[in-house]
This record gives structure tokens, C-alpha cells and sequence, in this order.
């Protein structure tokens, strides 16, 4: 599977991977901002918790954490509600 995301394009081919990135509960956090209070305060950079949480997977990818570790950094985010601050 071929992600493009703020970080450039990279594979996954771990099955379980791909089921949660697929998965509602993950495609949810699109919506989500991770901006939090920083727009109230005029700054404007945005980037979804879905990003931000495939970051925290390709972080641990690059220092070879195994595929358990990679799934509890993308789902580290997954409670989050859409009015979540921080």
C-alpha cells in the first residue's frame, strides 16, 4: 500500500498496518486537527492527528520498532474527539 502524506510517499506492506490505516477509526482522524489552541492565537498550520499519527509510525519504523510498536503509534491518537485542544 503507497501513502502520500506530508512526510513524502512511503509502502506499507504489513497486513495488519494496512487494515488500521484503512480502518474508521484511524480515517477519522482526518478530520481532526492537531492545531489545537494555536489558532486562537492566529497561527495557522494545520495538519490532521491522521498525519501526525502516521508520523509517530514512520518515526518508529525508522528506529525498527517492530510492527506492534508502528500500530500503537498510529492508534496512540485514536480517542481523540473533534473538539480536542491538545
Amino acid at each position: 500500500m503507497k501513502i502520500k502524506s506530508i512526510y513524502g510517499v512511503f509502502s506499507v506492506d504489513e497486513p495488519v498496518l494496512i487494515e488500521l490505516l484503512k480502518s474508521k477509526p484511524v480515517q477519522r482522524l482526518k478530520k481532526i486537527s492537531h492545531q489545537g489552541t494555536l489558532k486562537h492565537k492566529g497561527i495557522r498550520l494545520y495538519y490532521s492527528r491522521f498525519e501526525h499519527s502516521v508520523g509517530v509510525m514512520l518515526l518508529l519504523r525508522k528506529f525498527m520498532a517492530g510492527v506492534e510498536e508502528q500500530a500503537a503509534g498510529l492508534l496512540h491518537d485514536i480517542s481523540h474527539t473533534a473538539f480536542s485542544l491538545v
